[in-house]
């Protein structure tokens, strides 16, 4: 039996109990969900609010010792979190994984996809651009495989009520010729989680949920003992 942290780093718990409700069980996996301390940031907007939440949370996990109870952990900010890093540093006999680089992964497993990142706001676009130069290591935008990254104005903490206002703006951006041939979507924020299923059915294009994805990767790392 496999304990994987399901980490929130920022404080909204509220983003816990959604990720809590919809990630389904696995076989032989237990998962324990994690909410940052009062203190650490209620929304992760940046790069200066992902600094000050790996901070909180990094001390916490220390000082309650939850490192030691876990088989591996899941960094629930779509983006290139420093707590990745330090926990990796922290823990280096474990996997740690976060849900930007999951879905990543998983896009380059399936040579026929042409896709693009759905985040919560339009802040969050040239960070996760250059996140994925970052990941695979290249000085240019990947364009053949990639669209640019598109942010939906919502507050993360807003984005598990509005479904239904999230729906018709996909359609807007699959109609447009610059993103002509989009055959996937990378929801690019854990308040995304859950909204598959339903921009699926009404846009008729694959979705990845990136903490769904992270969980079964996680998995996976954990069984083959990559670390």
């Amino acid at each position: 039996m496999f304990k994987f942290l399901i980490i929130n780093p920022n404080s909204s718990k509220g983003v816990t109990d959604n990720l809590e409700t919809i990630l389904p069980k696995v076989p032989g996996t237990e998962l324990i969900f994690y909410t940052a301390p009062a203190g650490a940031p209620k929304e992760i907007t940046g790069v200066e609010t992902s600094i000050e939440s790996e901070k909180y949370v990094l001390e916490d996990i220390k000082a309650k010792k939850l490192a030691d109870e876990v088989d591996g952990f899941l960094v629930c900010c779509y983006s290139d979190h420093p707590l990745i890093y330090s926990l990796s540093k922290l823990t280096p006999d474990k996997p740690v994984l976060g849900i930007m680089q999951a879905t990543l992964l998983y896009s380059l497993l399936n040579p026929t996809f042409k896709l693009f990142i759905l985040t919560s706001t339009s802040e969050w676009e040239p960070l996760l651009d250059d996140g994925i130069q970052n990941f695979l290591g290249t000085s240019e935008f990947p364009h053949t495989k990639f669209f640019p990254t598109l942010g939906l104005n919502i507050s993360v903490l807003d984005l598990a009520l509005l479904t239904d206002t999230i729906v018709p703006v996909v359609k807007e951006i699959l109609s447009r010729l610059d993103y002509a041939g989009c055959n996937c979507i990378l929801l690019g924020c854990a308040g995304l989680s859950g909204a598959d299923k339903v921009i699926e059915r009404e846009t008729g294009v694959k979705c990845v949920d990136s903490v769904r994805i992270g969980v079964e990767f996680l998995n996976a790392l954990a069984r083959n003992n990559t670390y």
